[in-house]
């Protein structure tokens, strides 16, 4: 039985039997399996390996091997290749012309399609769990394909199994390259990968400079950088995470400059879906999975998360907005309530994938079970180098609304300011990862800061004793004494807030928009249930507490306006911005 080392001279001397030149360079065993190392130095930018276009595994070889009519082989794709190399390893044998390339392709690998069971617990709660289960499901699917398609006489079923199917598959999600690479004469099948003997050999290294070089007949690599004599020439396989070289490939990088952690924002069962995925599609958003790198906020999500926390208020008038054609690039200005909503949210979400990632031990020493640790490890880091720089952002959020709130100023959208302007601030501030100065406020210190100061909550009926006195005596829902709060700050220039709620004025609450008669009637209900509250109170309230509750102050028509407040500038600030556990603290911002 053939060794490893003669499998490699043959594939060698049929390499150069068919013209492929690689005097530079030697194929080996190492750490990694087999390799290609450099046999004297190579300067920069040099072509040291190049194979014919005669030994390039193309769509169209696949097709002549499979059967007498290629034409009338519809398989393309990754199910064609896999039935070549299924055809060409268990059928074919030794007698095929590709026989010494497919004797040295791995025979195992450590993917997550070969782990047992045991194994993939320990994927369990990552990313990769659901991408195993959809892989396998798309494996079937090939196999399907290829058992309708490829007679009995050509392959038999006996050994077109899911094992050896999987195997090939393996083998194509491994070492296959874009068609690209080559001609459009030499592949013309469009969906159609291709396989270069010599060239995939080439072991991973994050951000190696490499160069193909290709013309009508052949096809090969040049040096990014010059190589010394005796070290391994190595390949870039693209801007991969370890999540990607895990399932395509079988191995992880340790700290992987590109490891990444992939999140599918899913916000289907929001009552408001529908509406957010109009305005997702009117900003060209149209998908909702995403990449976290470590130590990155990621700003690509952002748009989609400030949809995601939009209030039924704001959607209202983002999609009046868009209606009028003033749309343009409105899901990068809409103000600071909704920055900070968007940023809680993605923290809220990352919480809860770091929380079901727990921590996992295992007993087992397979190769398989050290790759699953590694890659849970590595994610983890992610998630929690992410929700560090989430905190950041936070922090320098909640000290940016302090901030404004004292200078008199304001960070509404364009459709909430009271002049139909934007904000009187830089627009762009509020969107910033790091607090600016010398010092760095700390966010349990900024966050006490924001809610002591700047957030409307029911503490804050403390600043004004008359008004808590009168309302100690009141049987209501809380959002009903906000909506008295909000109009006792209205009427008290001494408050404040008086400045921000005066400045929110002329804000109108879809309900109140006369001229829009299908929000009139959505919100018939809502404007019915507050009607009957302020009459409930109101002149009660007022011939009790005259001071407190003045009628001109508390029409229907202010109270009806003060509960859209309500209604639409809420804030819920997590506790753990406080470092502390317990509820999250419910408020108004106003600014």
């Amino acid at each position: 039985m053939e060794d490893n080392k003669q499998r490699l001279d043959r594939f060698v001397a049929w390499l150069r039997d068919n013209g492929a030149e690689m005097d530079k360079v030697e194929v080996r065993e190492s750490e990694h399996g087999n390799g290609v190392y450099v046999k004297e130095p190579i300067p920069a930018e040099e072509q040291y390996a190049q194979i014919p276009l005669r030994l390039v595994v193309t769509g169209r070889v696949c097709r002549e091997a499979l059967g007498a009519d290629p034409a009338a082989i519809r398989l393309v794709g990754r199910s064609l290749l896999c039935a070549f190399l299924i055809q060409q390893r268990f059928v074919a044998g030794e007698s095929s012309f590709w026989h010494p390339y497919i004797s040295i392709l791995p025979h195992e690998f450590h993917t997550p399609l070969f782990f047992s069971d045991t194994e993939l617990e320990l994927l369990e709660n990552t990313p990769m769990i659901y991408a195993v289960k959809d892989r396998r499901q798309l494996m079937r699917d090939e196999l399907e394909e290829i058992l309708e398609q490829i007679p009995e006489s050509t392959i038999p079923r006996s050994v077109l199994t899911t094992e050896n199917y999987a195997w090939a598959a393996a083998v194509v999600s491994s070492r296959s390259f874009t068609k690209s690479l080559i001609s459009e004469s030499q592949s013309p099948d469009e969906e159609t990968s291709v396989l270069l003997p010599l060239l995939d050999m080439m072991n991973h290294r994050p951000l190696t400079r490499i160069s193909w070089i290709a013309s009508d007949s052949s096809i090969g690599f040049a040096a990014g950088t010059a190589l010394s004599k005796g070290s391994e020439v190595v390949n870039n396989y693209g801007a991969k995470s370890n999540e990607e070289l895990l399932m395509g490939y079988g191995f992880c990088v340790p700290g992987n400059p590109l490891n990444s952690y992939h999140i599918k924002l899913n916000y289907t069962m929001d009552p408001l879906a529908a509406d957010k995925q109009a305005i997702l599609n009117h900003a060209q958003i149209t998908s909702c999975d995403h990449y976290i790198r470590a130590d990155e906020l990621p700003r690509d999500l952002l748009p989609t998360l400030r949809v995601m926390a939009m209030t039924e208020t704001d959607v209202y008038y983002v999609k009046r907005q868009i209606a009028e054609g003033h749309g343009g690039a409105l899901l990068d200005d809409l103000g600071l309530r909704i920055e900070l909503r968007a940023r809680f949210l993605l923290a809220f979400l990352l919480h809860k994938k770091l929380d079901a990632l727990g921590q996992k031990k295992s007993t087992l020493s397979t190769v398989n079970a050290q790759l699953a640790l590694q890659y849970r490890t590595e994610t983890e880091g992610i998630l929690r180098s992410t929700l560090s720089a989430l905190a950041r952002a936070e922090c320098r959020l909640l000290a940016y609304a302090s901030q404004i709130f004292a200078d008199g100023l304001h960070a509404h959208p364009r459709y909430v300011s009271d002049n139909g302007q934007p904000s009187q601030t830089d627009a762009g501030a509020s969107s910033s990862d790091e607090p600016t100065g010398s010092k760095k406020p700390k966010q349990p210190l900024a966050a006490q800061q924001f809610i002591d100061e700047v957030l409307l909550t029911e503490e804050s009926f403390t600043s004004d004793p008359e008004f808590m006195d009168a309302v100690e005596q009141i049987d209501a829902e809380p959002d009903v004494l906000m909506t008295l709060f909000v109009l006792r700050i209205r009427a008290s220039p001494e408050s404040p807030w008086h400045a921000a709620v005066q400045r929110l004025g002329l804000f109108r609450h879809p309900m109140l928009v006369a001229e829009d008669a299908d929000a009139g009637l959505a919100y018939a209900d809502m404007m019915l249930e507050m009607g009957e509250i302020h009459d409930s109170l109101f002149p009660l309230l007022t011939e009790h507490f005259p001071k407190v509750f003045p009628a001109e102050q508390f029409t229907p028509e202010l109270f009806l306006w003060a509960a859209g407040l309500v209604e639409s500038f809420r804030l819920s600030v997590p506790a753990r911005c406080l470092d502390a556990a317990g509820d999250d603290i419910e408020g108004l911002l106003l600014v």
